[in-house]
């Protein structure tokens, strides 16, 4: 009887450290939350089981394949117009902007606390949006050659350090780096399998572009990584609905890959690009498009992470759980006050933590 008695004294101490811990934060009130899927198409797929060509429970049949999903939450305290689109990079899902790896509020919410309604999508062949299998499975059956096949690629945890400039090398992390560093294995499991092929940046921007014809506001259009590009083009389709763009650490060849008549219709777009530090490439790639931008008139401001204060603005290549996460945010939120009304200085550059 007396272990039961102790057992529940030791759990209701934990429920109460709990809420108390919980208790610190402000109530997070919400207006709305749902979720939505936009896009795709329907295709007859003959090879819906890759077990059984002969399946009975899933035969051919008409299936829905590269649509995006997105859920989303609008705050009870509505203080700006736009929802914010948060689009991962490529191995991961919207889940990165959700709760850091150590616990802490991720982007949705802090965002959400700030009055953005907030959207997390996931791109075609991701995440909760699905994936495509009869390819894959046709291949399995002997139904079609094996190079049918898509290209998919993971990051590992060795390649994560590196890739995401952790640190040097798996397992060294850099002096002032800002990452959770010890909650790095509850940052792996995040990673997904991404569809790599060429055409999937073309499914992925007619996705988004039915996302926001679905979204009854104009929107913000929040990238990261490879998903700069996606941004970048679902807004020239959309440039009378995207009102600005966030991106961190776009790929440093996205911009060759936009048109020029896509350039003026983003011309008319201001845009906030945010670099980490350790990578000089992106920076360099990031002002040469600052200054192109510019020079047919358009309005972009490049956000450059160092050290400030013994702080690390945008660090690294995965901003979003560094333990500076929240301060960034904020840069982000008081950017936005200066680049949608009033639109950001043509040709501005700002040095991370600089009033």
């Amino acid at each position: 009887m007396s272990r039961k008695i102790s057992l529940c004294a030791t759990t209701a101490a934990l429920v109460l450290e709990t809420l108390a811990a919980s208790a610190e934060e402000p109530v997070l009130r919400i207006a709305k939350q749902g979720s939505m899927e936009a896009g795709g198409k329907t295709i007859n797929c003959t090879t819906n089981d890759g077990g059984d060509a002969n399946s009975t429970r899933w035969p051919s049949g008409h299936v829905v394949i590269d649509q995006v999903y997105a859920s989303f939450q609008y705050p009870a305290d509505h203080r700006y117009p736009y929802p914010i689109l948060f689009n991962s990079g490529g191995g991961h899902t919207a889940r990165v902007y959700d709760t850091t790896p150590d616990g802490r509020e991720g982007w949705l919410t802090l965002f959400l606390r700030q009055g953005f309604p907030v959207y997390g999508v996931d791109r075609p062949n991701t995440g909760r949006s699905g994936t495509d299998i009869c390819k894959i499975n046709a291949v399995k059956l002997g139904k079609a050659p094996i190079g049918e096949l898509p290209a998919i690629n993971r990051y590992a945890a060795e390649s994560s350090w590196v890739t995401f400039r952790w640190g040097p090398k798996f397992g060294e992390p850099y002096p002032n780096t800002q990452f959770p560093i010890a909650a790095a294995d509850s940052y792996y499991p995040q990673t997904v399998s991404t569809y790599r092929d060429p055409e999937e940046t073309q499914k992925s921007v007619a996705a988004f572009t039915a996302l926001i014809d679905k979204i009854p506001e104009p929107v913000i259009i929040q990238s990261w990584s490879s998903s700069g590009l996606l941004g970048y083009l679902t807004a020239v389709e959309r440039s009378d609905r995207v009102k600005a763009i966030l991106a961190v650490e776009t790929s440093t060849t996205a911009f060759d890959s936009i048109p020029a008549e896509g350039r003026l219709r983003l011309a008319k777009i201001p845009i906030y690009i945010v670099i980490g530090d350790h990578a000089q490439d992106r920076v360099d790639a990031s002002r040469k498009f600052q200054k192109e931008m510019a020079a047919i008139g358009g309005h972009l401001a490049v956000v450059v992470g160092q050290q400030v204060n013994e702080n690390i603005l945008a660090g690294i290549h995965t901003a979003r759980p560094e333990f500076n996460s929240a301060r960034l945010s904020a840069e982000v939120v008081q950017a936005q006050d200066r680049i949608v009304s009033p639109v950001v200085a043509q040709g501005e550059d700002i040095v991370a933590g600089s009033a």
